[in-house]
C-alpha cells in the first residue's frame, strides 16, 4: 500500500468581483492531509496557468484547471468556510489575513443560518471562499479513497 501524500499545493485565480476594474488575483495555499487544515499562504502575481505540482482552482474559463468555481457554488462555499473557521481548519497567513471574507449573518430559517456577503466583496475574498469550497470537495474525495483502502485491507490474503 502506498503512503498518502503529506498534502496538496493549491493556486486559486479569481476575477470579476469587486469594484469595476478590479484586477483578478491569485492566492497560494497548502492543504495538510495529516492535520486536515488549509493554510492560505500568500498573494502572488496573477496566473492563468498553475505552476507545476499545484492544483488549480478558478472561476474563469481558462485553458486548464482542476476545479471550476461557479456562482452557484457560493452558498456551499460560505457554509464550508464558516464550518472550517469554526473548527479552526482554515487559516490565513498574516500577509493575506485582510482577505478574510466579510460574511454577515442574515438570520436563521428552517434550512439553517442565512449569510450575506458584503456588496463590494473583492476577488481575493472570493478566492478564499473558492479554496474553502475546494477543500470541502477534497475532503469527500479523500474519504472515498480511504474507504476503498479500508475495503482492500479487509480482503487481503495473508500467507504464512
Amino acid at each position: 500500500m502506498s503512503e498518502a501524500p503529506a498534502g496538496m499545493k493549491i493556486m486559486v485565480s479569481i476575477g470579476g468581483y469587486g469594484v469595476a476594474g478590479s484586477e483578478p488575483v491569485t492566492l497560494m495555499a497548502f492543504k495538510s492531509n495529516a492535520l486536515g487544515t488549509l493554510t492560505i499562504l500568500n498573494k502572488i502575481t496573477y496566473r492563468e496557468i498553475a505552476d507545476e505540482g499545484f492544483a488549480f482552482v478558478t472561476n474563469l474559463r481558462l485553458q486548464d484547471y482542476d476545479c471550476l468555481f461557479k456562482e452557484e457554488h457560493l452558498a456551499d462555499a460560505i457554509t464550508a468556510y464558516k464550518e472550517a473557521e469554526g473548527m479552526s481548519t482554515i487559516m490565513l497567513a498574516d500577509d493575506v489575513a485582510r482577505y478574510r471574507p466579510r460574511i454577515e449573518t442574515d438570520g436563521v430559517d428552517t434550512q439553517g443560518q442565512k449569510y450575506r456577503l458584503a456588496a463590494d466583496i473583492g476577488n481575493a475574498e472570493v478566492a478564499v471562499l473558492a479554496l474553502a469550497h475546494f477543500m470541502s470537495r477534497q475532503r469527500s474525495i479523500d474519504s472515498v479513497g480511504r474507504m476503498g483502502d479500508d475495503i482492500a485491507r479487509l480482503y487481503q490474503i495473508t500467507s504464512i
